[in-house]
């Protein structure tokens, strides 16, 4: 996921299919059960820890969930939560994933209501950038400056417009964002900010790119700009320009690398973005065999952002001309996990042929399939995900590694909860079947066990209050059941409030992203 205006107090999550957010399940790890949930007749909640009214029918509520119930049971819960950070979470996620427009504005509206009462510390402060963000979303950048102070003669010191800047290129407004550039941005940073929104303008707005070039001062930047362009185009002419002035960059100070080489491949990295925005897979293929091949750890860096971008917009065939490039000594790895959430939108024949196209990706192959497998889970296409990890071998590398140092183990784990949960059981027992490591074969009894506890919490026979890793597979295998009862009872039965309500806010959104598919 890329930064917010909010970046850092949103969510930040890498998406794990039906498994918890990482938010809830830290949350589960570390809080301590502190309150009993009773449920009672409908109330109005009066405040206690906070001054927050939430009227919901909680009974009503677990028999027949709606996500207009379970987001008042999130707020219920997380108004006894002492420190206010179960509120601000509920809150700032309906507010973004709300899929009702006008609703989205009405829990900004309470939230600004009861940050304005709240005894908790910096909420008056944090609700600024909240604001920002939702003005944003919306289409308003203007609105967005304001409320950072940013449209004052001086504006505020301590605001960082930069990630504002570029939201607002991203939605088409490129020629708007270049004299909020000027005025906004310290002098040493605005060649750089530039670069990316001439890569955005691309992309998005091809008629706008020279104007940004034409903007940028600094000659090593300019420099740069010349080759997203030359990406763009597919000008091959390049090749050489590129050679002679890595060869003499130093010596005239124009880049701030050490050696011609690292000038050169950076120069080539830029002119590969370049026609991965103009979408021009000639000019990429041109650009792939011209360059070095990824075989520095100096490589990683740029492969890794390369993947990434491809995965992210399902671009198999372009991850199979990259594929054979990607040549990184022992001991050096592409990293997909930054910035990759968006990944989570693609259509699931998108996914599927992202996975295929790992083939092709040496070494890097088992990191693409699990994150591809990852975002099928997310997507609910749990029986793809199921057939993909079968197909791509991943269940056999599994039965070979050890099971509790690998990646593919947590890949394993998210998708084993999401098969129980998702069922029939003889698909389940059919594919227990084939699994041999033992550390799987732990965990697999290990969510056994708690699955039989989850069916009897949710038939009212809680007993002795689970541990929060039990309360963590529980909820995931319960939301990977699609069946919102059940995921809506064993959210209730969550002792600690601050659980309850986080509980209550993943099933809410889970719900909404239900009825979106």
């Amino acid at each position: 996921m890329r930064s917010s205006v909010l970046s850092c107090t949103r969510f930040q999550r890498r998406p794990r299919g039906f498994e918890m957010t990482r938010v809830l399940r830290s949350v589960l790890f570390a809080a301590v059960a502190s309150t009993a949930l009773g449920l009672a007749a409908p109330v109005l909640a009066q405040a206690t820890s906070h001054k927050l009214d939430v009227t919901v029918d909680q009974p009503a509520c677990i028999t027949r969930p709606q996500p207009a119930c379970t987001a008042e049971l999130a707020l219920l819960a997380a108004r006894d939560e002492a420190e206010g950070w179960a509120v601000t979470a509920a809150f700032e996620a309906f507010i973004a994933a709300d899929p009702d427009l006008a609703a989205r504005d009405r829990w900004m509206e309470r939230y600004e209501a009861w940050a304005a009462v709240a005894t908790v510390d910096g909420i008056k402060e944090r609700i600024i950038p909240v604001r920002a963000e939702h003005l944003a979303r919306k289409g308003d950048f203007a609105g967005a400056y304001r409320e950072l102070g940013l449209d004052r003669a001086q504006p505020d010191a301590l605001a960082e417009p930069s990630v504002l800047i570029l939201d607002e290129a991203r939605a088409g407004r490129i020629r708007d964002t270049l004299p909020r550039i000027e005025r906004l941005v310290e002098s040493d940073s605005r060649d750089d900010l530039r670069l990316e929104i001439l890569e955005i303008a691309l992309a998005r707005a091809p008629h706008d790119a020279d104007v940004v070039a034409g903007g940028i001062k600094d000659r090593f930047s300019r420099r740069m700009a010349q080759a997203l362009q030359a990406g763009a185009r597919g000008d091959q002419a390049i090749g050489r320009s590129i050679d002679e002035w890595a060869r003499g960059a130093r010596a005239n100070q124009t880049s701030p690398f050490d050696d011609a080489d690292t000038a050169r491949r950076e120069s080539w990295d830029t002119f590969l973005r370049g026609a991965v925005a103009a979408n021009n897979l000639d000019a990429f293929r041109f650009g792939i065999t011209s360059r070095p091949a990824f075989d520095t750890a100096a490589d990683a860096e740029g492969a890794s952002k390369l993947l990434r971008i491809l995965m992210r917009e399902g671009r198999a065939d372009w991850i199979r001309v990259l594929g054979p490039a990607l040549q990184l000594p022992a001991g050096e790895s592409v990293s997909v996990d930054e910035d990759i959430g968006s990944m989570r939108a693609l259509p699931i024949g998108k996914l599927v042929g992202v996975a295929a196209a790992a083939e092709a990706t040496g070494s890097a192959r088992g990191a693409v399939v699990d994150t591809a497998v990852e975002m099928l889970i997310g997507r609910g296409a749990i029986a793809e995900a199921r057939d993909l990890f079968v197909s791509a071998g991943r269940l056999d590398e599994l039965n070979r590694v050890t099971f509790d140092q690998e990646r593919i183990g947590v890949v394993f784990e998210t998708l084993w909860r999401a098969i129980v949960g998702n069922g029939p059981k003889q698909t389940v027992e059919a594919l227990a079947a084939r699994i041999t490591s033992p550390g799987a074969k732990d965990y697999m009894a290990r969510v056994e066990r708690l699955t039989a506890r989850m069916q009897e919490i949710a038939a009212g026979n809680k007993g002795e209050e689970p541990a929060d890793d039990e309360w963590a597979i529980m909820l995931d295998v319960a939301i990977a059941s699609g069946d919102p009862v059940l995921m809506t009872k064993i959210a209730a039965a969550m002792k600690d409030p601050g659980l309850r309500s986080t509980a209550f806010v993943q099933v809410t959104r889970n719900v909404w992203e239900r009825a979106a598919r």
